[in-house]
């Protein structure tokens, strides 16, 4: 299994000073920060390093947490469930015929659930990753709306982030360079929406989702994996980074 892409975070930089030189001379407080006024934490790490994070009170007391990159944590959520869904799927089509029905509804039951937890992470990898890199100033004029950034991520479509916002913003485009990329994220998409929205596709009074459970089966992982970490990687570069 290949190794976790490692984590980074938010506001993540490299000084020239450290902590120590910083705090001589002053008093730190002793008492618990005013939230209502302070709602961010800085951490020192090793090598000098500053990474952002928050601060969340707990039975009145504050917790410091790192502050991590969601599109990396969606993207590693998806790697870690990689192997199980490939195993599971080899186990069904190993395991034909009628009089082992029984062991199939396990499996697939197992092989659904963890489908389904890779699609919905690596659709929301790739959503975090484009809201992640609109400035906060960043404007765009779609027919006659002019979109700010919070418009932008709350009602852009997905093809309209990824065909021109996205490429507007670093002067390149994905879509271009790599159309069939672009053209397996959607298929990517489409299945999430199926997912998420799923459908009832009866004749007479039966209940039908077979449709959704063959796009499973036959849906390529590993595929689906590789074009994300080339989409993100592709403007920022290692942004997916393994150890």
């Amino acid at each position: 299994m290949q190794k976790l892409p490692k984590r980074k975070y938010v506001n993540h930089i490299q000084v020239d000073w450290s902590y120590e030189d910083m705090i001589k001379g002053f008093d730190l407080p002793k008492s618990p920060p005013d939230l209502e006024r302070f709602d961010q934490a800085y951490f020192f790490t090793e090598g000098n390093h500053i990474i952002q994070g928050f601060l969340y009170v707990h039975e009145g007391k504050p917790v410091v947490i790192p502050e991590p990159e969601p599109s990396i944590l969606y993207y590693a959520n998806s790697q870690r469930v990689l192997y199980e869904i490939l195993n599971f799927r080899t186990d069904i089509f190993n395991s034909l015929g009628l009089e082992n029905a029984a062991k199939i509804d396990l499996l697939f039951s197992d092989f659904f659930l963890s489908s389904f937890n890779f699609i919905i992470n690596l659709f929301a990898s790739i959503e975090a990753f484009n809201n992640s890199v609109i400035p906060e100033d960043f404007t765009y004029r779609h027919k006659k709306q002019l979109m700010n950034r919070d418009k932008i991520q709350r009602y852009a479509r997905f093809d309209l982030k990824m065909e021109n916002i996205v490429p507007e913003i670093f002067g390149k485009s994905f879509v271009a360079d790599y159309p069939a990329q672009y053209e397996f994220l959607k298929t990517l998409k489409g299945i999430r929406d199926n997912l998420i929205h799923t459908k009832n596709f009866s004749k007479n009074w039966a209940a039908s989702y077979h449709d959704i459970y063959r796009e499973l089966l036959s849906f390529k992982y590993d595929d689906a994996l590789k074009s994300t970490k080339e989409y993100m990687n592709y403007y920022k570069s290692n942004w997916i980074e393994n150890h």
